[in-house]
């Protein structure tokens, strides 16, 4: 299985490195009597055309910027979310549909309904989604063609609910992704990927929460 990361973050992607440079910012709010938590969200995709299970691993600093509501920034990770379409099947046809993976940068907004143990919440986000652009495509001869940087980064939204009890959290979110055209070197159109996701998971807050 290939390592995602470092390609998402190679020198060509400067506008993740600028959007990690905004977890030094927000945790520096801790000087201002904020109260500043971190969550780790693991969870599972409730539907994908994967032949391999999809997952996806959330990591989120947060700041509680009144009794009710939190802001923070979300790194997820999502495996095997994504559902390719072909313009014309007899000319071309994707290769390595498995193993793929989004990596997304999104600031978040949630709402909590109330102050107590059982705290029902909404939030919503948007944020710069990562696509992984190394797509094998074979063509009706048997040859094979490796396409470099086929796919673009996509603009998202992300809807999620939940229930937080102590420092524990259940939560669903749907990530809406715009669909990414699949180009051949040429410039081509060949087809799209759909990255939309919904996705079931259980979060652990680090920190203290004040009174």
């Amino acid at each position: 299985m290939k390592v995602f990361l470092p390609d998402f973050l190679s020198s060509k992607n400067t506008v993740p490195k600028k959007i990690v440079l905004l977890l030094p910012l927000l945790c520096c709010l801790y000087n201002v009597n904020a109260q500043v938590l971190f969550r780790i969200e693991p969870g599972f995709l409730i539907e994908n055309e994967s032949k391999n299970l999809g997952l996806l691993l959330n990591i989120e600093p947060k700041v509680q910027i009144s009794e009710n509501s939190i802001i923070g920034l979300r790194f997820g990770i999502a495996l095997n979310s994504q559902k390719f379409k072909n313009i014309d099947n007899s000319q071309f046809l994707i290769d390595n549909q498995d193993n793929y993976a989004v990596i997304s940068f999104v600031p978040t907004y949630d709402y909590f309904f109330n102050k107590n143990k059982y705290r029902p919440y909404l939030g919503l986000g948007l944020g710069y989604y990562l696509l992984f652009d190394d797509l094998d495509v074979l063509t009706p001869n048997g040859s094979r063609e490796v396409i470099k940087g086929s796919t673009k980064n996509q603009l998202g939204v992300l809807l999620r609910g939940g229930l937080e009890v102590g420092n524990i959290r259940c939560g669903l979110e749907y990530n809406l992704i715009n669909k990414a055209d699949i180009e051949m070197p040429n410039g081509q159109k060949i087809g799209n990927v759909n990255n939309n996701y919904l996705g079931l998971s259980i979060g652990f807050i680090i920190g203290r929460k004040k009174n």
